[in-house]
């Protein structure tokens, strides 16, 4: 059930007061909450005592009240909590010992007061003074106690009538059980605060070792493999006499090698920038033809070498609101895949379409497909890095990125697969429309 208009506002107006969780600690929410409906209690109890004849007992509560104010100042404005903690305790547990005089004594309710302070001390204070409060708390009721049992006429402070009596008990009982009822809510209110925090944060760390495995894996595999293999080609060229036939072999594996390696070095490092700087997105107009063909040039002689039709038909007019950069390592990344889990005398598809107020990219190969087991991952840097079909080797990082990208462009993407028949990603970023001309290109 949602929750009343008017309770919210109160509710963002008293956190306001106490401290808002992740700026201010848990212990120092729970003293200034306390401290707020301390002055609260004491601008009650000030015409109160006045009221049933204890005007003594009524200048009392007016020093409790400039004490807890500043007390509050101290700890929510000037943010020294410990000291505030540890000077108010033992201040306030003396005037509450001088009230004690002026209240009526053992038959007023100072005793309970001295209750409430010790049960709020022990919430906010830390751990190693709890032995303290108690001991200095029971001390000081103690002699209260044997002072006025050896020195009755000490009490000044009495009852004109029964009636005074009661209404000051039953009222110190009902302010008292109202300030440990708020803050026993309030505790566990921010200790839940506390532990959602917590929990926010075991998230983004197990994050965080994901990605630091994720680098580790990169640096001790994934790229060591590829520049061992270059070294093993220079070898070979060097120590060894080679027709011309194993050469330009030998060098198209070189190249081969030389190109994966580039292509998981440029995500490596653009993935490492945005780890260290944060992803900085830079939204202008962007020609989808201006993009598109340059990366289909680049991957023409890579499909050709794997016998793979490489059609593309791309709508000029088309103009969407993006990052030139981002928009290139997305469509790379794309195309790259489609080519490497693409076999020989399989065809890739890529095309550009208009969907509502949005353009969407196509690029569809007839490859193995994506394994069900695999598609809930695929995003993320816990997907694996697979071989390609003549073994090429990612590392796993291109897709994340992909997601990411497109997402602070105000983009999406997504996919669909079915093992044996292919896979189709779909790239929707908002579309700028231009007059309508096409453009329809083939590579194989």
């Amino acid at each position: 059930m949602e929750k009343p208009l008017l309770f919210k506002s109160i509710q963002r107006y008293f956190s306001a007061l106490v401290g808002v969780p992740g700026e201010t600690t848990l212990e120092s929410r729970i003293f200034n909450s306390i401290c707020v409906v301390g002055i609260v209690a004491m601008l009650y109890n000030i015409p109160f005592n006045y009221f049933i004849g204890l005007p003594e007992a009524s200048l009392v509560s007016f020093l409790l009240f400039i004490a807890l104010s500043f007390l509050y100042y101290l700890s929510r404005i000037k943010n020294k909590f410990y000291l505030t903690v540890s000077t108010g305790g033992v201040f306030v547990t003396l005037l509450l010992a001088g009230n004690y005089f002026f209240n009526a004594g053992v038959v007023g309710p100072s005793i309970l007061l001295f209750m409430y302070v010790y049960f709020l001390l022990a919430i906010v204070s830390p751990s190693r003074q709890h032995v303290f409060w108690f001991c200095f708390n029971f001390l000081v009721v103690f002699t209260l106690l044997s002072v006025e049992y050896f020195y009755p006429d000490s009490v000044v402070g009495g009852y004109s009538s029964r009636l005074n009596q009661i209404l000051d008990v039953g009222s110190s009982y009902l302010v008292g059980i109202v300030m440990i009822y708020l803050a026993t809510y309030f505790f566990k209110k921010a200790y839940r605060a506390e532990q959602r925090l917590v929990e926010e944060k075991s998230v983004v760390l197990e994050r965080l070792n994901a990605e630091k495995s994720k680098l580790f894996s990169i640096i001790s595999h994934d790229l060591r493999s590829p520049l061992a293999s270059v070294q093993q080609y220079i070898e070979i060229l060097r120590e060894t006499d080679l027709d011309d036939a194993q050469k330009k072999r030998i060098e198209s594996d070189l190249l081969d090698v030389i190109n994966h390696t580039q292509e998981m070095l440029f995500n490596l490092l653009s993935w490492s920038t945005t780890q260290m700087n944060g992803t900085k997105v830079e939204l202008t107009h962007v020609n989808i033809s201006t993009v598109l063909k340059p990366i289909i040039e680049i991957y023409k002689p890579l499909a050709l070498k794997k016998e793979i039709q490489l059609a593309y038909s791309i709508h000029t007019p088309f103009e969407v609101v993006a990052d030139s950069n981002m928009l290139q390592l997305i469509v790379r990344n794309l195309v790259g895949n489609a080519i490497k889990f693409t076999p020989s005398g399989g065809s890739i598809g890529v095309e550009v379409l208009e969907s509502q107020s949005n353009c969407v990219i196509v690029v569809k190969d007839n490859g193995g497909g994506i394994k069900p087991e695999d598609k809930a991952t695929l995003f993320s840097l816990k997907s694996r890095s697979t071989f390609g079909t003549n073994n090429e080797k990612g590392v796993g990082l291109g897709l994340f990125l992909c997601k990411e990208y497109a997402e602070v462009q105000q983009g999406k993407l997504w996919f669909e697969s079915e093992p044996g028949v292919g896979t189709t990603f779909y790239l929707s970023l908002p579309l700028v429309r231009l007059p309508e001309t096409v453009l329809i290109g083939k590579a194989a």
